[in-house]
């Protein structure tokens, strides 16, 4: 205590107590936090201002009363109604959740293979699955379109979802990976002692241990799924089969911009985003956290 006293009084020339120095350190940490707070959700708070009413984006910093006169739900009506959103919306959902539960099964299958099993070439195959991560997806789009034309999956939901898991199964495995490297080889030997198969093992034991990371993986292939924009652009070419990204960017005019539209549209784009962050949260920590350090 003498110490800290002797250095604030070093610091600002004068005596402080030290509860009055632990009340300035938490004042000072909530103070940034709160600031990096208000930094993250600008963008949100400045969607929902512009879509409530086009003439803010101009006029709002200046005079926000303008803003309040003219607020309506004029973007969202149109949004709704005159546009494919809700198409849009479901083409989305149906392919964001296609591809990560598909992901998800194939990659907790493969991730216990490369993190249990002992097999030549084992590493090999690992490290091939990180070096695919190190090439941009618009590498792979001409020869993923050529390939998806030539057997009849362009312009089709399902060769969208192919794709997209794919795309997401090299991480996912490389997150799963981590985690059963840590779980006790005695978990399955005691399964497979009491009559139960390898996969009857995998499937009762080690899969229920492991449904914090498996959540955490399929959160990460949902967002991915959910905001990828090339390979949607590039694989589909019929707007009752677009998904949102691209079916946003299609309302960007060469010489006109309905922002209170856009922003409509992005907002409701990115409410399915922050429900799903809410909720599970905390298997995200989790998982991510249970996973990182090697026993």
């Amino acid at each position: 205590m003498a110490s800290k006293t002797r250095d604030t009084e070093e610091l600002f020339g004068f005596e402080m107590s030290p509860k009055v120095v632990t009340w300035a350190k938490a004042l000072g940490f909530h103070a940034v936090l709160w600031s990096l707070v208000f930094v993250v959700l600008m963008p949100v708070l400045w969607m929902i201002v512009v879509s409530l009413n086009q003439v803010a984006f101009d006029t709002f910093i200046e005079n926000p009363g303008v803003w309040l006169d003219g607020a309506s739900l004029d973007a969202y009506r149109r949004m709704l109604y005159e546009t494919n959103f809700i198409t849009w919306f479901g083409n989305s959902v149906i392919v964001t959740v296609s591809s990560t539960v598909l992901s998800i099964i194939v990659c907790t299958f493969g991730a216990y293979s490369i993190g249990r099993l002992r097999f030549k070439g084992r590493k090999a195959v690992a490290t091939f699955l990180l070096l695919t991560q190190m090439f941009p997806l618009i590498l792979v789009a001409v020869p993923l379109f050529l390939i998806f034309r030539d057997i009849g999956l362009f312009n089709s939901l399902i060769g969208l979802t192919i794709a997209y898991v794919a795309f997401v199964l090299p991480f996912s495995i490389w997150m799963l990976r981590g985690f059963y490297e840590n779980l006790p080889e005695a978990l399955e030997e005691a399964a497979m002692i009491d009559g139960s198969t390898r996969i009857g093992a995998v499937v009762r034991v080690i899969v229920p241990l492991s449904s914090p990371a498996i959540a955490t993986t399929a959160i990460f292939a949902w967002i991915f799924a959910w905001n990828e924009f090339v390979m949607a652009l590039i694989l589909i070419n019929d707007d009752a089969k677009t998904t949102l990204p691209p079916g946003l960017s299609s309302w960007i005019g060469q010489y006109s911009l309905q922002w209170d539209l856009l922003m409509a549209g992005a907002l409701g784009a990115t409410l399915p985003l922050f429900i799903i962050l809410f909720f599970l949260q905390k298997y995200i920590i989790n998982g991510l956290a249970e996973g990182a350090v090697k026993t």
